[in-house]
C-alpha cells in the first residue's frame, strides 16, 4: 500500500513507463507467446486501503501465427488491490491499432474481486520483445476506477 504523499510518485512513474515503452519498441512484435508481469495500478477513488503495486506473473498467447494478431488469450495470478490473491484467465480482442499500439476489449473472470467477470478497454503497445498492458476499468458499483499496468516479455 502507498502512502498519500508517495501517490504522484506513483502515477509519475507509470506514465514514465508508459512513454518509455511506447518511445522504444516502435518495431512491431513478432512473439506469439508472453510472460505478463503484473505491476502497478493506479485507483481513481481515493481510499487509504488500495494496494498501488499488484505483483504477479501470467502467460499470454497471440493467436495469430506470427504474432501480434487482434486476439489473444491470457491466464495468470497476482495480488489485487483489494490485497487479495487473484486468478485470472481471459481474451483480449484488439482490432484497432496504430504503429506498436492496439486498442479493444479484454473479456475476463478473476478471483478475488466483487464480480468475478469483467468486459475492459485495453490498449497494448508491443515492440518485438517487449511489451505492455494498459487496462482501464471505469468507476462502477462495487469498484473503484483505475488504470493497471502489466508488462509484456517474449518468450524464445
Amino acid at each position: 500500500m502507498l502512502s498519500p504523499t508517495a501517490m504522484p510518485a506513483a502515477r509519475a512513474t507509470l506514465l514514465a513507463i508508459a512513454f518509455g515503452l511506447g518511445a522504444g519498441v516502435a518495431v512491431p512484435a513478432t512473439a506469439a507467446d508472453w510472460l505478463t508481469l503484473s505491476g502497478l495500478s493506479y485507483h481513481f477513488q481515493k481510499r487509504q486501503h488500495w494496494r498501488q503495486v499488484n505483483p504477479g506473473a501470467g502467460f499470454e498467447r497471440d493467436m495469430a501465427d506470427q504474432g501480434y494478431g487482434p486476439w489473444a488469450v491470457s491466464a495468470g495470478y497476482l495480488r489485487n488491490s483489494y490485497d487479495k490473491h487473484s486468478i485470472y484467465a481471459g481474451v483480449r480482442w484488439t482490432p484497432l491499432s496504430a504503429g506498436p499500439f492496439r486498442f479493444g476489449l479484454y473479456g475476463l473472470a478473476a478471483s478475488g474481486y466483487p464480480s468475478p467477470v469483467l468486459l475492459l478497454p485495453v490498449v497494448t503497445l508491443e515492440g518485438r520483445d517487449v511489451g505492455a498492458n494498459l487496462i482501464a476499468v471505469p468507476n462502477l458499483p462495487g469498484y473503484s476506477g483505475y488504470l493497471g499496468l502489466q508488462l509484456r516479455f517474449a518468450l524464445p
